[in-house]
Formats: C-alpha cells, sequence, structure tokens
C-alpha cells in the first residue's frame, strides 16, 4: 500500500449490543502509511476528512476484485 492508493475502509459506527453491530464501506484514498496506522482521506458529505484507521480494516482494490 502507497500514497494514491484507492481503498475500502471498514468501519462499524454502531458499537452497541442493543443497536446491534453495522458495516460501512467507505471509500477512501491512501496519504500516508505508517507502521501501526494508515491515513486516509474520505467523503462525507460535501466535507472531505482526513482520519487515521488501522490497516487491518482498509481493503485495498485489488482483495475487492
Amino acid at each position: 500500500m502507497k500514497p494514491g492508493d484507492h481503498v475500502i475502509w471498514l468501519r462499524s459506527p454502531g458499537r452497541s449490543f442493543l443497536s446491534g453491530w453495522r458495516l460501512q464501506q467507505v471509500p477512501g484514498v491512501v496519504v500516508r502509511v505508517g507502521r501501526r496506522r494508515i491515513r486516509i482521506s474520505v467523503r462525507r458529505g460535501d466535507n472531505e476528512q482526513v482520519v487515521n484507521v488501522d490497516p487491518e480494516n482498509v481493503i485495498t482494490d485489488e482483495e475487492m476484485k
């Protein structure tokens, strides 16, 4: 994985036993790759955010095919 790669971030916005586990797929672009964290740029509505994510929660385009 390198900067500029397109990825899909798997996140769970609801982490409650009452509301259940939901899996959300958020497309993004890699900004920086570190040992334990990956920084990706994602679009949420009209805003663009840069978030730090765990590499285990990211799927590359090659893994999706």
